[in-house]
């Protein structure tokens, strides 16, 4: 068993329900720097091996969400490359390197507000499903052009209403309905935004349970969808078979029956073909496939 402060980080990110991939992802670099100066180590090998395995525990703890996989593996990388001569110098170079990826993710997210306010422009009625901090973010942007926001409850923790609250504060005229009403209220909408725990390799993307739901009633009604992220919430070719996580039936409050399973996949896979536009930090995509040559999109 790993240190007692280790281990409690650990559950807390297995168990967090309201930051975003992104903010996880870089909350394990934070982890992973304050780690490389204080774990127990009496030459350079060992502290590797230390870090090394706390990478791995890391990584496991949230499969669904590829900013965790990509920034610490990129983080990983780097260690190979690194002066090994001196413990205490060893010591601040992982850990920069993991700052160093937190300041690349804060870097690419204020891109995406930038170009995903820019491209929804003003005077809009957007519909939204959960809690992403990319969408609220966009949302602080487009607070004073006078948009209105159809927010769902997001169930089974509802953080939904701790976007509708913040959506109050900045004065910004909401709807909260329930998940179910998606079908009902998506055609006031002149688009759909979500944020992404994941994209896979063909542009599907991972998201909250509900956002399948949500671009289904969107494209049915011809209402745009889009998706802001950054770039390496692109889970790469080759993981093998996604796995979308599963947390404690316990969390949506139903009586205890004989013979009935709880089922609570926190995630859903919308197809590609349901989305209309990809944001990220380059600009604005036709496709979420991942590609040098993607091109800015002009129209609206």
């Amino acid at each position: 068993m790993d240190d007692p402060a280790f281990e409690t980080a650990l559950h807390e990110l297995r168990t967090d329900r309201v930051q975003g991939a992104s903010e996880l992802a870089r909350h394990c670099l934070d982890l992973l720097a304050r780690s490389a100066q204080a774990v127990p180590a009496s030459e350079c090998s060992e502290l590797l091996d230390v870090m090394v395995r706390r990478y791995d525990r890391l990584t496991a703890a949230r499969p669904s969400m590829a900013p965790i996989q990509n920034l610490l593996t990129a983080w990983k990388s780097s260690l190979s490359r690194l002066d090994s001569s001196s413990l205490p110098a060893l010591r601040s170079a992982v850990a920069d390197k993991a700052r160093e990826g937190i300041r690349e993710s804060k870097r690419a997210m204020v891109k995406v507000l930038e170009n995903s306010a820019g491209y929804i422009g003003s005077d809009k009625t957007i519909i939204t499903h959960s809690l992403s901090s990319t969408v609220l973010g966009v949302f602080a942007r487009l607070k004073d052009r006078n948009i209105r926001v159809i927010a769902t409850e997001s169930r089974p923790l509802n953080e939904g209403y701790i976007l509708a609250r913040q959506l109050s504060e900045w004065s910004i005229s909401t709807q909260l309905i329930t998940d179910a009403q998606l079908g009902l209220f998506v055609t006031q909408a002149d688009l759909a935004l979500l944020g992404a725990d994941s994209l896979l390799p063909d542009g599907s993307l991972v998201n909250k349970a509900g956002s399948y739901l949500l671009a289904l009633a969107a494209h049915d009604k011809g209402v745009p969808l889009y998706v802001c992220c950054e770039s390496f919430k692109r889970r790469k070719a080759g993981l093998g078979k996604l796995q979308l996580e599963e947390m404690e039936g316990g969390e949506l409050g139903t009586p205890c029956l004989p013979g009935v399973r709880v089922r609570n996949i926190y995630f859903d896979i919308t197809p590609a073909r349901l989305i209309d536009r990809w944001i990220d930090e380059a600009g604005v995509h036709k496709t979420g496939i991942p590609a040098e040559k993607t091109q800015w999109v002009a129209d609206r």
